[in-house]
């Protein structure tokens, strides 16, 4: 089946403007982190003044203040013994501690008795609790084998499990190698706590480079963002090694410049992983990332004192963003638009075939990930997709509940995008298929490798079903200063698959299988509704049962046709060239780039530029 609009008609392209907005200044960059460091006290005030606040939260907020010790090393040891009960310390009793482990290592890091920030807070009884727990910890979770090389792809459980695990066990070995209860003592594996130690030391200075050089992390999660990057802080704190301090210091800045380039008051835009059905995908505001992003640029929000202890780890480091990449989070208006592209581990590879190794995991294909996160990004909205084969094996922590869609800079909730419904405790795997290219989506079911995939429908953010304009099977939305269209594209003659409906909230196709197309422009080039909607109406669709062809004008005023073959049988088709999976760039917008597996990040925003170089362990500042 063909229906085809008008043929395309060029239109005048507005200039993007940075009307409205200047570069921060080093004088309001530092504000900005002393914004961070208040936030850091008032969330520790408040808590103490906190009935609801956990036990860990009030400990390590006390002695950060150097307020109510007393209590608050009571409340340390009340914390201990609710988990411990009346059993003795085992590495199996001390594995209970794994999701607070983040915490239990703050409060000892920074207040032992030998400790270099604050030494003395922490009652004695209390660190060598937290010392025969850490010693059992690790005999649980580490062992040298494991921190091998040729292992730094390998993710046990998942991301977060992986880094909760292993870099805890290398942080509470690093507490307690030197001390004479537990230098001599053996770990399961034979191996001392200091041979251990030195072991993972290498490991995260490889994993720094690895993940620099090779597309930073498999899941980009609003849902474990508050299990992982805790982790990264706390290695970047308190590791002894000044070598692995700093590649960690830089794989934080590239880590937040990812972030920021694609962030609207605070919330980050683009496709996600393990993006759970509720709350997670239809809420900025349960974002983890976003949450650990606005107190780190200045913006935190007063989160209930029972809230995950990411907030009190970002809220009491002393790590800080550095100005360039404050100026890029904070200044969307000066952005502009433009277009981010970059690689993210996904593809699976074989195992080697010795490997000393019986945990269950992926390994990871590190240098050839088959993966492009796609997001064109203004300051009205981003619009974001993952681009994939449709054949490849991908790991199911990156396939799991993948979310692609548009996000607006009218309300941190503010949100549409397609998603399926899950058949099983809300679980997708590899639920579409899409092509994109600057302002236009394409997307459908993934007809080849999904799983626990139920229908098709498209969220729309809370009040926008009302505002929705109907022409000719298309809606449009305005929201504020970004505009939106969506259409449900027919696949064959049969006419009782076309239209939708709207259930719950949901707009749900006739036809589950069908693509679905989303066109979204700015009030900047469309100064009314009837603007955006005659520029649509002048865009080429051609349908049938095997394909999809939608052509369109971008933002050059050149024609762009976007082709996505409903079997999967080949790549999506950017102007008859299909989509390139191995760019040279693992990283690539104006602001944030990288040739992939180099190692040289170049982060810039007139008038700085910094060089993240994980090959000679170098940070450069220069200005612009």
């Amino acid at each position: 089946m063909q229906f085809t609009m008008l043929a395309i008609i060029p239109l005048v392209l507005i200039a993007a403007s940075s009307a409205g907005s200047a570069a921060l200044t080093d004088a309001q960059c530092e504000a900005i982190r002393g914004k961070h460091t208040a936030y850091g006290q008032q969330l520790c005030e408040r808590t103490l003044e906190d009935e609801r606040a956990g036990d860990l939260q009030f400990g390590l907020a006390g002695l950060w203040l150097n307020s109510k010790t007393d209590e608050a090393n009571e409340r340390l040891r009340q914390g201990l013994a609710k988990v411990i009960q009346n059993d003795q310390m085992t590495p199996e009793v001390a594995t209970r501690f794994k999701w607070a482990m983040r915490g239990w290592l703050r409060v000892y890091y920074l207040f032992h008795d030998r400790s270099t920030f604050y030494p003395g807070r922490l009652a004695a009884d209390v660190q060598h609790r937290l010392e025969e727990m850490f010693w059992n910890y690790a005999c649980a979770k580490s062992s040298v084998a494991r921190a091998k090389p040729e292992h730094i792809w390998f993710i046990q459980g998942s991301e977060n499990h992986d880094m909760m695990d292993l870099s805890n066990a290398f942080l509470a070995l690093q507490a307690v190698y030197k001390l004479p209860d537990f230098q001599d003592r053996r770990l399961p594996d034979g191996h001392t706590a200091d041979e251990h130690r030195q072991a993972w030391n290498e490991y995260y200075k490889l994993y720094c480079d690895e993940r620099a050089k090779g597309g930073l992390f498999v899941e980009i999660s609003p849902t474990y963002g508050k299990y992982f990057l805790p982790e990264l802080v706390n290695i970047w704190e308190f590791c002894e090694d000044p070598v692995l301090r700093k590649k960690m210091e830089m794989l934080l800045h590239l880590t937040w410049a990812d972030w920021a380039v694609e962030a609207l008051g605070g919330v980050r835009g683009g496709g996600k992983t393990r993006s759970y059905q509720g709350h997670y995908s239809q809420r900025g505001t349960s974002d983890s990332w976003s949450a650990m992003g606005r107190i780190l640029t200045g913006q935190g929000d007063w989160f209930p004192t029972q809230h995950y202890e990411a907030q009190y780890v970002l809220a009491t480091t002393k790590y800080r963003l550095p100005d360039v990449v404050i100026d890029i989070a904070l200044n969307p208006h000066e952005r502009s638009q433009y277009v981010y592209q970059s690689l993210r581990p996904a593809k699976l590879a074989e195992a080697p075939s010795e490997t000393g190794n019986d945990i269950s995991g992926y390994w990871m294909d590190g240098r050839h990930p088959r993966m492009l996160r796609y997001s064109y990004c203004t300051p009205d909205y981003i619009l974001g997709s993952w681009m994939l084969d449709p054949q490849t094996d991908y790991a199911a922590i990156n396939t799991q509940n993948r979310w692609q869609g548009m996000i607006f800079a009218t309300n941190k909730n503010s949100r549409v995008f397609p998603q399926c419904v899950g058949l099983r405790n809300g679980k997708t795997y590899n639920q579409h298929v899409a092509v994109q290219h600057e302002n236009v989506m394409i997307v459908q079911k993934n007809r080849i490798k999904s799983k626990q995939v139920g229908p098709m429908r498209v969220f729309f953010g809370r009040s926008m079903k009302h505002r929705l304009v109907e022409q000719d099977g298309w809606l449009f939305l305005q929201e504020g200063d970004a505009c939106l269209a969506v259409c449900i594209l027919p696949r064959d003659n049969n006419e009782d698959t076309d239209g939708y409906a709207w259930e719950d909230g949901w707009l749900v196709p006739a036809d589950d299988l069908a693509p679905i197309v989303f066109v979204a422009g700015r009030r900047e080039r469309f100064p009314s509704q009837e603007r955006f909607i005659a520029y649509v109406r002048q865009h080429s669709i051609t349908c049938t049962a095997d394909m999809v062809q939608y052509a369109f004008e971008n933002s050059l005023e050149q024609t762009t046709t976007l082709t996505l073959y409903a079997d999967g049988h080949k790549l999506p088709e950017v102007n008859g060239s299909r989509i390139n999976l191995a760019p040279q760039k693992v990283y690539d917008c104006p602001y944030l780039k990288a040739d992939h597996r180099r190692g040289l990040i170049t982060i810039q925003k007139a008038p700085r530029k910094m060089t993240l170089d994980f090959e000679r362990n170098l940070i450069i500042k220069e200005d612009l």
